[in-house]
């Protein structure tokens, strides 16, 4: 079902097994678009809302938005997300091509494709290696600085005509990648078809999700916004992945945005699942994803967990302290919110993202400055959103900082510190 103006529809099958009778999780009633960064204070402030709530699917159990917004409100203007930013997650992609070489064995000259390939920092790591490369990204601004770095990348959402225009290029994939973009695509079912048939046969396709365990467990909800439309673990996946041919040879956990699922799995048609993978499997089902008791609890603590945040700030700047945010990922529309925060408690947001700078922040219309900007007004407290990269941002903060200022990291638990 669509509203009137088709700008975001009703999800009401499971997007993995079709089960047509989805259970409510959690609802935060409605939110805008955390990437919908305005270059006047005004227009963010009033920037459309969405409705943004979880349902989880009683049959296979895979949790999943209960609207999904069209695509191209999310990505294909206003996009502003790029990977080469965090300079952790570029050390994890140079780590990641090297792995995905060695295990699979790769041949030199063997096609690698990105789905989702943002600005082509991954990418970049498989062709330093040796590898053909191709991209494919809807975001126009990302796709621009891969193209223009020379990373071939397709401008274009990954449908049946991307696919053919790959494989009349170039042939068919040996290796096909992504990272924290199987919970983004609308049609998740088509999309995992897709890459089976833009392999050849016996290749690779290994991907990255973040973990809905880990956000259970470590209470991470501010990966939950309208941009994810899936929050996986590793059973559905398997099933459903098994169903449309593919081996699953290894499950895992890896550390980056922290915690992320990887799989890795093979072209071959059969489905089987490795004595590993078969042991992941049964370590998750005695899990908190098993748990209705723990299930039903999260978003109480979790609600409790950002009052504490919420309260920290809002007690620092009653007392006429200046607080800024370092960092403006999509999650820092949620935590706000959820924390009770806006433009009376934040003053400015820094970024290193230079596509985010000289913008304001949706709903609350706080100005976005380049990080120098500490420098010239020196704040007293600075709130690091984006928190899977603090250890990035507290090095950055100590060569930028020379007076005395304290740190707040909201998630995975309250952290307040001084430089």
């Amino acid at each position: 079902m669509r509203t009137g103006d088709e700008s975001f529809r009703e999800i009401g099958t499971c997007r993995l097994c079709g089960c047509g009778a989805l259970e409510s999780y959690l609802d935060f009633g409605h939110l805008p678009l955390g990437n919908d960064l305005r270059e006047d204070a005004t227009a963010a402030k009033d920037a459309a809302s969405y409705p943004l709530a979880v349902n989880r699917c009683p049959d296979c159990g895979h949790f999943q938005l209960a609207h999904a917004v069209a695509p191209e409100l999310l990505y294909a203007t206003n996009y502003t997300y790029l990977s080469g930013v965090g300079a952790s997650f570029v050390r994890h992609f140079a780590e990641y091509a090297a792995w995905a070489a060695k295990t699979c064995d790769l041949p030199g000259g063997a096609l690698v494709v990105d789905v989702g390939s943002n600005d082509g920092t991954c990418l970049a790591a498989f062709k330093k290696s040796g590898f053909n490369v191709c991209g494919v990204d809807p975001a126009s601004m990302p796709a621009a600085l891969a193209n223009s770095a020379g990373i071939d990348t397709l401008n274009r959402f990954f449908d049946d005509v991307a696919v053919e225009e790959i494989v009349d290029r170039f042939g068919q994939a040996d290796f096909v990648t992504s990272h924290n973009v199987l919970a983004h695509v609308d049609d998740l079912s088509a999309t995992f078809r897709r890459i089976h048939s833009l392999l050849k046969e016996g290749g690779f396709f290994a991907f990255e999700v973040g973990y809905f365990r880990e956000v259970l467990e470590k209470g991470c909800f501010d990966t939950i916004y309208h941009e994810h439309l899936d929050y996986h673990h590793a059973a559905p996946l398997v099933r459903h992945l098994r169903s449309i041919g593919f081996d699953v040879i290894d499950l895992s956990v890896v550390p980056v945005q922290g915690g992320s699922l990887r799989l890795l799995l093979r072209k071959t048609g059969k489905g089987d699942l490795s004595a590993g993978a078969a042991a992941f499997l049964e370590e998750e089902g005695c899990s908190i994803l098993r748990d209705p008791v723990r299930l039903q609890e999260w978003s109480t603590l979790i609600r409790q967990r950002m009052s504490r945040f919420g309260e920290a700030v809002k007690v620092r700047a009653e007392r006429g302290l200046t607080v800024v945010g370092y960092g403006v990922p999509t999650k820092a529309t949620l935590l706000m919110r959820v924390a009770g925060l806006d433009a009376t408690h934040v003053a400015f947001m820094v970024e290193d993202n230079p596509l985010k700078r000289g913008r304001f922040t949706p709903g609350t219309g706080i100005a976005i400055f380049e990080p120098e900007e500490l420098r010239r007004r020196r704040p007293e407290v600075v709130l690091i959103f984006a928190w899977n990269f603090s250890d990035d941002i507290l090095s950055r903060l100590r060569m930028v900082v020379d007076w005395p200022i304290e740190y707040v990291v909201p998630l995975p638990d309250l952290e307040v510190g001084v430089l």
